[in-house]
């Protein structure tokens, strides 16, 4: 049979305007508060008569009644669940009866064909039962997306027999399967968020997202046949308490993906910044207490998935309870810890008869994670269960001095601790013990910088001091060598709870620092540490990120702040732990390196009562390799004092050779006015480090403007900079660069920036600053209204006794460090060291900077004109850059 072209026409057509104005009728409900639910389901059924219709006009066409029923069109994955977006795929296969291939081919082409023309984005497969089944059990996103499967048309026999035989397989293979998704499910939360509290999460992939809900619908049909949760309820595998919090955080998060997907005008499921702060004004939250609107709904957000989260846990434990034999294998090697509580191989659980009382006892729950983390056992499943319901249920109060015993023995243990801690806090009696864990928890921290909610932070702090424990080096000698263990672990958990005040949150931290030590009853001398730590958890960062830790100067502030070899060993190891609880590679090498060499340096402090003079052997023996490299050339006066004014940062960061040719080069021209600029690719960083090596004997202002200058032009967008000023007016200027014009590493292109580097700063009729114009990735750089921290700057006429220290605070753009470096040139200050450190969107930069004649700045009024006209060049708009 053949059908007419204008009747194909006609039905594509017509659904192309259904579904523009069918979208449209459905945004304005939403607008105008519809729940998540009913708007996903109106989208459904506007799909569903789109398809419907053009698969009707296609088989009346191309099908004779009898074929017809040998055929059934069946929906799975979101589109057969009926919680679609308004701009989501849709999924279809088609189902054929045993030797019915010879009338498929035709209909699928035609079918995926106008569905596409229509305007919707579709999946589309045929298989029999038999080949859909055994695909099913090989592969875990194709057997969940069958597992919501829905008959649109067709034959009611021939899905049936495909239905019931995925069902009744499933059933059959269940432990297989539940691992299979566990595991795939696991993958997919690596990619897109392992917590649930995201600052950036993906209301689909992301931890405690709609997948976690659609987990917990096909282990319900892996063990049970069944996926709609009110069912599981009746069937004893999913809690009613459960089902009524994920009932709700369904609602909420379809109808933030409904909004995301409506704003974007296409298919989008990650929830940005702009979009958290516009859904936020849209849905009527309002500020608070100190606290932003969107700081409220993304509250309500996390409390959301951290209940996903805990059910979709349940869900998966519960199907892969241990079978008969494991459990008796374990009761049988148990032992007692008392008359409540065993201790098998792997678990530890209370006996069935006392659970019902023992769980609402705050201090026996407290004992018991005490007991599982000092003996690094699992609390079973059962008697976990009980403890959630029964602290959910039991009124909040403050612990006895029982409870604050086990507690505090609990903190000073590592094993499983960040893990239980992370329970705790679920089940809210976490900020029955610590108050202020209460106003922290799900509490955005509004930049780039961190990437977890302030609780989520400080609990993977905790995570991270603890893996310090298996850590070869240093710093795993000096965590297990620590004896007093609660006191860091402690610290790093109540660290940033100061965040989200408008005061300093480190001066907030040091009052919530005494009011815990009170409430767990710490003595004096305890209360004070925890304060110290708690108030100077940031200054290791500032010493060892932005001074010269060459200058022991710095390194004798530094140990007048500390005090102590005992702070000290502290400090470093919650500044570390900090660091790595940020973010992924937020704690590189070259950091740690930062970290350790002040602590080396600090503790010789300590020890001798004088501050280091002479480098560290591996310093000296980085310098004489490059003195071996440059031995053919004639080894030289110059050679030496230059390589002798280089900091152990530069020695030891480049390679010699790099270093060795960089001195040559400055041997071979020494006149004055001699520039020499070189790059080498980090693949490591996935960065450019140019070195620019020039002599500024009378022109000390400009150099490091023209060089920013010449970068900037070559399109290349600065992460970090240091100047070095060495002796005999030699400029020693280091960038890391990220190039935003070359597809991808080569030496010509290295060749060409350094060559445009030397004809910058060679001719010094060139303006300071050169203003280009990007397209810029809106992954990497959102809306401006989410640029909450106003630009600051700062002096330091304390720590140098020579040099008056800018510290620069402000949102990155292109071109930004370009226009500081000419501002500096404009005012005819002298720049005599610098580090500049770009983390995402946000700068931090610190300038050790003089008069023309050498002299500290200390006159207010000309640190007030430096203020002004550096806050001046941040405020610039970026597109002039």
């Amino acid at each position: 049979m053949t059908v007419s072209s204008p009747l194909i026409e006609s039905v594509v057509l017509d659904a192309r305007n259904r579904l523009r104005e069918g979208r449209e009728k459905i945004k304005k409900q939403h607008d105008q508060g519809a729940p998540g639910p009913q708007v996903c389901a109106q989208i459904t059924d506007l799909f569903d008569g789109i398809i419907l219709d053009i698969w009707n006009a296609a088989v009346e066409q191309l099908l004779t009644p009898s074929q017809r029923s040998k055929l059934a069109l069946v929906a799975h994955g979101g589109y057969g669940r009926r919680d679609l977006a308004p701009y989501s795929d849709v999924d279809i296969m088609l189902v054929p009866m045993r030797g019915a291939g010879s009338i498929v081919q035709p209909v699928a082409a035609r079918l995926s064909r106008d569905i596409v023309d229509a305007g919707l984005q579709l999946g589309f497969s045929v298989r029999g039962p038999g080949e859909a089944c055994r695909l099913a059990w090989r592969d875990p996103v194709i057997f969940s997306s069958l597992a919501e499967s829905r008959l649109l048309s067709g034959s009611l026999k021939v899905y049936s027999r495909f239905f019931n035989a995925l069902r009744g397989g499933a059933r059959r293979r269940r432990s297989l399967l539940v691992e299979m998704l566990y595991h795939a499910r696991r993958e997919e939360r690596v990619k897109w968020g392992e917590t649930n509290y995201l600052l950036r999460p993906n209301v689909k992939r992301s931890r405690g997202g709609l997948r976690d809900l659609q987990f917990i619908r096909w282990v319900g049909f892996t063990c049970d046949g069944e996926t709609e949760p009110d069912r599981l309820v009746k069937l004893g595998r999913l809690p009613a308490d459960d089902f009524r919090r994920i009932r709700q955080a369904y609602a909420f998060l379809l109808r933030v993906r409904n909004e995301l997907h409506f704003e974007h005008g296409r298919s989008q499921d990650v929830l940005d910044r702009p979009t958290q702060m516009n859904i936020a004004a849209k849905w009527g939250y309002q500020a608070s207490e100190g606290r932003l609107p969107v700081e409220f709904f993304m509250q309500d957000y996390f409390e959301h998935t951290r209940n996903v989260r805990y059910a979709a846990s349940y869900m998966y434990d519960d199907a892969r309870r241990l079978p008969l034999w494991s459990r008796a294998y374990e009761r049988v090697m148990s032992r007692k810890v008392d008359e409540s509580i065993r201790l098998g191989p792997h678990y530890v659980w209370v006996e069935t008869k006392r659970l019902p009382e023992f769980a609402k006892n705050l201090n026996d729950v407290l004992r018991l994670m005490d007991i599982a983390n000092r003996h690094r056992r699992r609390i079973s499943h059962p008697t976990w269960q009980a403890i959630r319901e029964a602290m959910i249920a039991r009124q909040p109060a403050a612990p006895d001095e029982s409870a604050v015993r086990s507690f505090l023995s609990l903190m000073s243990r590592p094993g499983q601790l960040a893990d239980l801690l992370r329970r705790l806090n679920e089940l809210r009696v976490l900020e029955q013990v610590i108050p202020a864990m209460k106003r922290a928890r799900g509490l955005l921290q509004f930049n780039e910088y961190h990437k977890y909610t302030v609780d989520a932070h400080c609990i993977r702090a905790v995570e991270a001091a603890t893996r310090f424990e298996k850590k070869e080096g240093p710093v795993g000698e000096q965590y297990r060598q620590l004896d007093d263990k609660m006191m860091l672990h402690l610290s790093l958990l109540i660290h940033d709870l100061g965040k989200g005040f408008e005061e300093d949150h480190s001066d907030v931290g040091k009052r919530i620092a005494a009011e815990t030590a009170e409430q767990l009853g710490l003595d004096e001398s305890s209360s004070e540490t925890l304060q110290w730590l708690v108030h100077k958890h940031l200054i290791m960062h500032y010493a060892a990120f932005r001074h010269d830790l060459s200058d022991p100067q710095i390194v004798s502030k530094f140990a007048d702040q500390v005090g102590s070899q005992q702070r000290l060993d502290l400090l470093t190891l919650m500044s570390l732990a900090d660091l790595t609880a940020v973010g992924p590679d937020v704690l590189t090498d070259w950091k740690e390196y930062l970290v350790e060499d002040l602590y080396t340096r600090t503790s010789a402090f300590f020890r001798t009562g004088q501050l280091p003079g002479a480098p560290s052997p591996l310093t000296e023996k980085a310098r004489d390799e490059i003195r071996r490299l440059l031995s053919g050339v004639g080894y030289t006066a110059l050679a030496e004092s230059m390589l002798r004014g280089l900091t152990e940062t530069v020695v030891l960061r480049s390679p010699p050779e790099y270093l060795a040719n960089l001195v040559r080069d400055a041997i071979n021209g020494q006149e004055q006015g001699t520039t020499i600029c070189r790059g080498r690719f980090e693949a490591s960083r996935g960065a450019t480090e140019y070195t620019v090596v020039t002599n500024q004997k009378d022109r000390p202002i400009g150099t490091f403007a023209r060089a920013t200058a010449a970068l900037a032009d070559s399109g290349l967008s600065i992460l970090k900079a240091e100047i070095e000023t060495l002796d005999g007016d030699w400029v020693w200027d280091t960038f890391l660069v990220e190039d935003r014009e070359a597809s991808g590493f080569s030496d010509e292109r290295i060749a060409k920036v350094a060559a445009k580097v030397r004809d910058f700063m060679i001719d010094e009729t060139r303006p300071f600053s050169v203003h280009r114009r990007y397209w810029l990735p809106t992954d990497k750089f959102e809306s401006k209204t989410i640029k909450l921290q106003p630009a600051k700057v700062s002096f330091d006429n304390e720590t140098m006794d020579r040099y008056t220290i800018v510290l620069l605070f402000a949102y990155d753009r292109p071109g930004l460090l370009a226009s500081i470096a000419s501002t500096f040139a404009q005012l005819q200050i002298v720049l005599h060291f610098a580090k500049i450190n770009t983390h995402l969107d946000q700068a931090v930069d610190v300038f050790y900077i003089t008069e023309l004649g050498n002299q500290k700045i200390d006159d207010a009024d000309r640190l007030e004109q430096i203020r002004f006209e550096l806050l001046d060049a941040v405020a610039t708009d970026g597109d002039d850059a």
